[in-house]
């Protein structure tokens, strides 16, 4: 097992130019590990590889960079902030960069306010996915990587708890998803659309997840979407999809229908790598919803365009360029509306062209503004996040299989201003006291605050999800409000189209134009309504167990101010899938593997638990090694080519059983395929490979778990 670090340091006190560096570090090397939980609690204390580095002599109109003084340990390729102001990170595989080991999948929780990264294990590929916030608070995770080379989607659904921090597999969708986009809509629904599916073909059905009831019907695009594409939940509950193609389209959830070929992009051409905001909805102009697209391309692009959808035909237009051509960007919706752009590169994948210098959009003037240099090049698999205190964190980074382990911070200009003397100092911020913690639509509330007289603008931000240049979540949403003496009264969105379900940060904006630092709020239709409690009887904790055994499952819930109306268990590797029993009974489970179990509970009212109880359960195998060969080929052979098939067979199997057949050259995977067979071929592509001796190994993974490998070495004469 890959040794897996958490670091422990002193984190984000916002000072003049730079961060607080943390006490000298005391080096200690401890490993423990939790049975049953994956996590994994190694503890490494280090002294800094070096100290931050702000850029000290930027003037302060352009924000503040800084280098933090750690490094992460995973590669996040897809990040969110949970409502606990931790900040999730789903890695899997982590394929395609330097911390990359074969069968060993990741996942992490940053809490920057503690100062500790914690990684647990998945027994999944959860690489290359699509993730959602529900309304509870919880992350939908879809699909992932079934194969590699050529890239196949799993179609497994992986949940996230923030409260437990743990991950649980539920209802699988009806065909994989690799690169794979999701949504959450006007309802809380989480929607499914794109991807690679398991057979290497674009998967053109849309699905719907809702917890406790699992995945809709597909309902079939007449579309071929692109890869990620850029969806947008739009004011009208209509869901926008610009691709990465020039044609963009409507979905409608309320038909499951499509409107095709609503608009098309002043730029013809494909703008991969580009990303894409809604930008925000404002009650003064009727919660108008405008979408802006920007870069994209290699050579990349220094372009943007908006779409406005109060216009009677909405159309794409040009708008003010970027300084820079990006493909690979991040773009962060800030606290006061405007567009944060950073990373990318004029060639994909091309450090030595990275576009290192940030700039920021003002959506009214439609102009854009130099927001300082960052230190390191963010090029794919690059992320970044608004944080609650209105800084914004960027990490990740791994063109051409290398990874970018530092995290840099920026800071907004609007947290500095001058002293009289002309001196940089940090602005004064208003301050928020208390919120409700929840609140339902059209709906008024109290936001107390000393500062309630001096203040310009209180808004709704949505936490972020971001991956692969686009953040699936990001909303900012502004608020009507009345001043008080010591409060404001404010009022939320009318619906949900508007604002989807679900938790927000609340920022309060002076006139200064300076941001608080975020109250999370949780907005829902029945913010009065707590939903139910479930609790597992049976068994009392986690098993382990022998394929073919059977384990009885019951459960108990209970609701505040209402009735349980229904309950769902999930029971992954087990027979049966599901049930809607309170207490299912005997569950067999027939292949050995490491399941998640939960049973969620929904009330008369349709919420439900917000955290579900779950159950991990170990099914250890008999570890009967299989018998493989390499049959083409031979051993000792010279072969000569740019493409070498290569044949791998098996025995020992059980007759019409699913074996993962796994093809390496010299130590390293090169591709992987699931099926029910005996006998695999793959093809070995020697471009990349010197002439001389190389190694072939093929390995193979029953159902259950039993595995078995044959290497062999032949000379490639080139």
């Amino acid at each position: 097992m890959r040794t897996r670090i958490q670091l422990v340091t002193r984190y984000h006190s916002l000072v003049l130019l730079s961060l607080t560096l943390c006490a000298a570090f005391v080096a200690t090397n401890l490993e423990a590990h939790e049975p049953g939980t994956g996590n994994w609690k190694q503890t490494l204390k280090v002294p800094p590889a070096s100290p931050p580095t702000p850029l000290v002599d930027a003037p302060v109109t352009d924000g503040s960079w800084t280098t933090l003084p750690y490094l992460m340990t995973i590669n996040p390729i897809h990040v969110s902030l949970m409502h606990t102001g931790r900040i999730l990170i789903v890695s899997g595989s982590e394929k395609e960069s330097g911390n990359y080991t074969a069968g060993e999948f990741y996942g992490g929780v940053l809490d920057l306010a503690a100062s500790t990264l914690t990684v647990q294990e998945i027994p999944w590929d959860v690489f290359c996915t699509g993730m959602s916030a529900m309304p509870d608070g919880r992350f939908v995770i879809i699909g992932g990587t079934q194969n590699y080379f050529p890239f196949e989607g799993l179609s497994l659904t992986t949940v996230f708890d923030p409260l437990t921090e743990k991950f649980a597999q539920v209802e699988d969708m009806a065909h994989g998803r690799w690169y794979g986009s999701s949504l959450t809509l006007t309802d809380g629904s989480v929607m499914a659309y794109s991807g690679q599916n398991e057979n290497h073909e674009i998967n053109k059905a849309v699905e719907l997840y809702k917890a406790g009831i699992g995945w809709s019907a597909e309902y079939i695009s007449p579309l071929i979407p692109s890869l990620y594409p850029r969806m947008h939940l739009l004011p009208d509950g209509d869901v926008f999809v610009s691709g990465t193609v020039p044609q963009s389209s409507l979905f409608h959830p309320s038909t499951k229908t499509w409107t095709t070929n609503v608009a098309t992009t002043v730029l013809t051409q494909n703008r991969k790598g580009g990303s894409s905001v809604l930008l925000p909805l404002r009650p003064e102009a009727g919660y108008d919803g405008r979408v802006m697209i920007l870069g994209g391309l290699t050579p990349a692009t220094k372009t943007c365009e908006i779409i406005d959808f109060a216009a009677a035909t909405p159309a794409w237009r040009s708008t003010a360029a970027m300084m820079l051509p990006r493909i690979r960007l991040n773009a962060v919706l800030l606290p006061n509306g405007k567009v944060f752009a950073s990373g990318g590169s004029f060639l994909d994948e091309d450090a030595s062209t990275a576009s290192l210098a940030a700039e920021i959009f003002d959506p009214v003037a439609e102009t854009w503004t130099y927001a300082g240099t960052a230190v390191y090049p963010r090029l794919y698999h690059s992320s970044a996040l608004l944080l609650p205190d209105a800084t914004v964190w960027i990490a990740g980074s791994n063109p051409m299989d290398t990874w970018e382990e530092h995290m840099e911070i920026y800071s907004p200009p609007y947290l500095f201003t001058t002293d009289a003397n002309g001196n940089s100092i940090p602005a004064v911020r208003p301050t928020i006291t208390s919120v409700p913690a929840e609140v339902g639509y059209g709906a008024s509330f109290a936001l107390k605050t000393p500062d309630a007289a001096n203040i310009r603008d209180v808004v709704l931000v949505r936490p972020g999800s971001s991956t692969h240049s686009f953040d699936f979540d990001q909303r900012v949403v502004g608020l009507t409000y009345t001043t008080l003496a010591t409060q404001l009264k404010a009022t939320t969105p009318p619906n949900g189209s508007i604002a989807p379900p679900g938790y927000y940060m609340v920022f309060i904006i002076n006139q200064a134009g300076v941001p608080s630092v975020a109250k999370f709020v949780h907005l829902s239709a029945n913010p009065t309504n707590a939903g139910p409690k479930g609790t597992i009887t049976a068994p009392m904790g986690d098993l382990s167990i022998g394929e073919g055994d059977t384990i009885n499952f019951s459960s108990t819930a209970t609701d505040p101010n209402g009735t349980v109306a229904s309950y769902k268990w999930v029971f992954p590797g087990g027979v049966p899938v599901t049930s809607s029993l309170q207490s299912p009974g005997a569950v067999r489970f027939d292949a050995g593997g490491t399941y998640t179990v939960s049973m969620t509970a929904l009330d008369d009212a349709g919420a439900n638990d917000p955290s579900p109880p779950i159950r991990t359960i170990t099914v250890t195998t008999n570890d009967v090694p299989l018998v493989v060969a390499i049959t083409q080929p031979a051993a000792g052979a010279t072969v000569s080519g740019k493409k070498i098939n290569v044949t791998m067979t098996v025995s020992g199997t059980e007759d019409g059983s699913s074996n993962t057949f796994i093809f390496s050259v010299d130590g390293t995977q090169v591709a992987s395929r699931t099926a029910v067979a005996t006998t695999m071929s793959f093809v070995w592509t020697t471009a990349s490979y010197t002439a001389g001796l190389h190694t072939l190994t093929a390995t193979v993974v029953g159902y259950d778990g039993n595995q078995g490998a044959a290497s062999e070495q032949v000379t490639l004469n080139k």
